[in-house]
Parts: structure tokens; sequence; C-alpha cells
């Protein structure tokens, strides 16, 4: 259970996180990597190169994230979760620190942020792609109309990761309105740092 609330409480950052970056780039975002790639799309069909530019440095600073975080990861072992999230959290400070750096430290955090968590029990899980949970949890519920698959709900963990990518991104448009910029960005470090402290106590319940 424990890895279950961690798990979605880092979805929850990342539904927050979006949310503020949609607020400085406009329709772009800095963890949902689908949308950018269909706004790339757009931006090269169209001919505007700088909307291009800047769609395409997103998603190759969030595939440089991944690499960077699947690369602790696999050093770290066990503590992996921890020292991602610490990663994680030294990022996201940097970008309430050093606001002209914001956007960049905040897309290579979210892109970091899917080595935290890759499993829960037998199920696969993705920290900032909620389209996956989504098909998963269709089939899921297709395979039950159908009478297969009884006794296996390990795919609810997927809508239990979309509600709270959802809940994420309404408590960060709430706060969006509350904060100025700095402080936001100072609270999902808080948030990420609090998440650190979790991933601690589950790798010691673990060891």
């Amino acid at each position: 259970m424990s890895a279950l609330v961690l798990a979605g409480s880092m979805v929850f950052l990342a539904g927050a996180t979006d949310v503020y970056g949609l607020s400085k780039l406009g329709d772009l975002f800095v963890s949902f990597m689908s949308g950018n790639t269909t706004s790339l799309g757009v931006a090269i069909g169209s001919g505007d190169g700088g909307r291009a530019a800047t769609a395409a440095a997103l998603i190759a600073l969030f595939v440089a994230g991944a690499a960077a975080g699947t690369v602790l990861a696999e050093w770290s072992g066990r503590w992996h979760s921890v020292v991602v999230m610490v990663a994680v959290t030294v990022l996201l400070t940097i970008a309430a620190a050093v606001p002209s750096q914001s956007i960049h430290s905040i897309v290579l955090a979210m892109g970091a942020l899917n080595a935290a968590f890759s499993r829960i029990g037998v199920t696969g899980v993705s920290l900032t792609y909620v389209t996956g949970a989504l098909v998963k949890f269709g089939q899921g519920v297709g395979r039950l109309s159908i009478g297969r698959g009884r006794g296996d709900w390990s795919w609810t963990v997927q809508g239990v990761m979309w509600g709270c990518l959802l809940a994420g991104a309404v408590v960060g448009r709430i706060a969006l309105g509350r904060l100025a910029g700095a402080e936001e960005v100072w609270a999902l470090a808080g948030m990420a740092l609090v998440l650190t402290g979790g991933t601690v106590w589950e790798a010691c319940l673990e060891g």
C-alpha cells in the first residue's frame, strides 16, 4: 500500500507541475510529451520554426532527464527511488531559486521522475504518461466485461494513477491563483522533499 501511495503522490506532483508549466508555456507541457509531440508536428507543418524549436527542446530535455534518472536508478539498487527523488528535489529547488532556468530544470525533473517508480507489485506504472494508464484501465474494464481476468484487479491501479494526476492538476490550478510563480515552484520542491522522505521510509521497510 505504501508503494501505491508514494507512486500516486508522485503522479500528483507531476499533475501540479504540468499546470505551472502550462501557465508559462501557453499550450506546451513540462511532463506530457505526447501533447508536445503533436504540437511539434503542427508547428513543423505550419512552418513555425520558433515554436517547433521550443517543443523539440522540451522533448529533448525530458528525454535527457529520463535517461539521467534511469542511470541513477540503475546505479542505486534498492535505494533507486530515494536517489531519483533527491535529484528531482534538487532540480525543482534550482527551478525555484533561479527563475530564468525554471522550465529547463522542471522538464529535466519530470523526465527523471519516471525512474523513481516503474512497478507497483506486478503492475507496471508510468508517473507522467496518463494516456498509457487509461489504455490499460480500459483494457481491464474490457476484459472484465466479457468475463475474463476475474480475480485480477491490478489494472485498477491505472485508474488511481489517472485520478492522482487529475487531482494534482486541480490543486496546481488552485495554487496558481493564490501563489506567485516562484512561491508555487518552492511548493513543488517542498512536495518533492516530502516524497523523498517517503521513499527513504519505504526503502528502510524493504531492507
